[in-house]
């Protein structure tokens, strides 16, 4: 079972989010395979061995940029579009090619073409996403 934690500042946008993708699991019978949990990224340091990696609200990036502590585990900054009320299979698929690419190893994480998470234009999984090009 992969564990993905979604981040942000205070809780209000990735409570809602973590909360949908838990929603979507039961959903989309995806319970045996991931969880969502949320937590603070204040707090992400400190709780990372609760989870295998971090998906972060993009508000939060330049907070994520500045952070100077080696996590072990991969961060990771959802783009903009991508929020947008997801399934939970196009985040399992993302974390799960995230972990591949990285060998699990941590520290923040981009796409290849993906590191201004503004102008990310994709409404799905990477992998969708690359297999529609």
């Amino acid at each position: 079972m992969l564990r993905i934690a979604i981040c942000c500042g205070e809780g209000f946008a990735s409570g809602f989010l973590s909360r949908h993708l838990a929603e979507s699991t039961v959903k989309e019978q995806l319970q045996e395979k991931v969880s969502f949990i949320f937590i603070p990224f204040f707090q992400l340091y400190d709780r990372q061995d609760e989870v295998d990696i971090a998906m972060l609200m993009p508000h939060i990036e330049p907070m994520a940029k500045s952070d100077t502590r080696e996590y072990r585990i991969p961060l990771y900054i959802i783009p903009f579009k991508v929020v947008i009320m997801p399934p939970a299979a196009d985040y399992l698929s993302d974390a799960e090619y995230i972990m591949e690419l990285t060998g699990g190893k941590g520290g923040l994480f981009y796409f290849p073409g993906e590191d201004h998470t503004a102008f990310v234009k994709r409404l799905s999984s990477r992998r969708k996403w690359e297999a529609s090009q």
